[in-house]
């Protein structure tokens, strides 16, 4: 019997649900391993046990600060466990206990910060990447979701491959009843996410909007709330404020209304760890436009008609196609529901656990094995 710990201060945000389901589908498997899980000391009260093998303990310290380095190690050292798995790269350096790292993605190395000045967000990067490099070196195994995001590990932080192991994500149909989400078009193309630039929402309103004019009950829908580089773009751009409609909060039955009453999910990103709303919306009869960047087409293979992302006209020309051929439209929403069966949280947790195993071994012993190890998706 081991005892774990997962860092899972990132649980209740964004990207939490991979912690969430995996702490779900690690509590269904039958092995006799205790867990604890590092959560946000002020929403520890939001957090119930799945099974008495789990418990949890709470942390204030934020991501990449000094608390980080000193005091969230020495709690975890307090803990005594046998290993540790640190959901997100940001961890302590000098822990002394074995570990593996989650690395969904390098949003934070290769992505400018708008938000910041030049020099801010060229030092938050310089930072991130030796964080990145000094976790992924000092790791028993590194596990991606994707392989775009393998290569991308690899660039840069020079790891070697064998120490990478992928394990899918995945997208489970939403439970709530559908609730009607009340929309000004006709038809409507679909878009969930944030706001942020590399999700390249300006472009994809100028491509519906050359599609207005010959499909004039035509618009935009934008699923979630207005963050600041929403805002900063309804500044600048007063004609998306009319011409497109930004929903604000959505529950999840009206994110499931929206993704079955869509004539099409868009997903014009110029970056990507895994793409997990396209698989959403493919689990819910809703044919996908994507992008061709990053790790896209190796999650939505045949399942989604592709566009070059700084390509306006391609955008526009690929919307049009499934909006004006219901046959297209038919094809994709088949094959979206054949792909999204070839990925299993489930079978995210089993691996996940096998590389706990691994891990667990004498340091000698270790020998994660290649990105390719994970499961790969099918082709639909």
């Amino acid at each position: 019997m081991a005892h774990i710990v997962l860092d899972a201060r990132g649980y209740f945000t964004t990207t939490g649900r991979y912690i969430r389901k995996l702490v779900e589908g690690l509590s269904r498997l039958e092995d006799d391993h205790r867990y604890t899980l590092v959560l946000p000391a002020d929403r520890l009260e939001d957090w119930s046990p799945p099974s008495e093998r789990f418990r949890a303990v709470g942390s204030s310290a934020p991501f990449f600060s000094l608390a980080e380095q000193v005091g969230l190690a020495r709690q975890i050292r307090a803990l005594r466990p046998d290993l540790v798995h640190f959901c997100m790269p940001q961890q302590p350096v000098v822990l002394g206990i074995p570990r593996v790292t989650t690395f969904h993605d390098m949003t934070l190395l290769k992505i400018r910060n708008a938000k910041k000045s030049r020099v801010v967000s060229w030092s938050r990067r310089a930072v991130g990447r030796v964080a990145f490099t000094a976790a992924a070196h000092v790791g028993r195994a590194n596990i991606v979701v994707s392989r775009f995001s393998a290569e991308d590990l690899r660039r840069f932080t020079g790891v070697p491959r064998r120490s990478i192991v992928l394990t899918y994500e995945a997208a489970d149909a939403i439970a709530h009843a559908a609730e009607t989400v009340p929309v000004p078009f006709e038809r409507f193309v679909l878009f969930v996410g944030n706001q942020v630039p590399y999700k390249n929402l300006e472009r994809l309103f100028d491509a519906v909007q050359d599609l207005v004019p010959t499909h004039p009950g035509l618009g935009l829908v934008v699923a979630g709330r207005i963050d600041d580089d929403g805002r900063r773009i309804l500044q600048r751009r007063p004609d998306i404020a009319r011409g497109a409609h930004f929903t604000g909060y959505v529950s999840d039955g009206g994110l499931r209304w929206l993704y079955e009453n869509a004539a099409v999910f868009a997903f014009p990103s110029f970056f990507e760890g895994f793409g997990l709303p396209g698989l959403e919306a493919m689990r819910h009869g809703c044919p996908v436009a994507s992008s061709t960047a990053t790790c896209l087409p190796e999650i939505y293979g045949d399942a989604a008609i592709y566009f070059a992302p700084e390509d306006r006209v391609a955008m526009a020309s690929a919307l049009r196609r499934v909006i004006e051929d219901p046959e297209v439209a038919a094809s994709l929403v088949r094959r979206g529901r054949r792909r999204v069966e070839d990925f299993s949280w489930e079978r995210m947790a089993d691996e996940t656990r096998a590389v706990y195993e691994r891990a667990l071994r004498p340091r000698d012993a270790v020998t994660p094995g290649p990105a390719e190890a994970g499961r790969p998706p099918g082709n639909g």
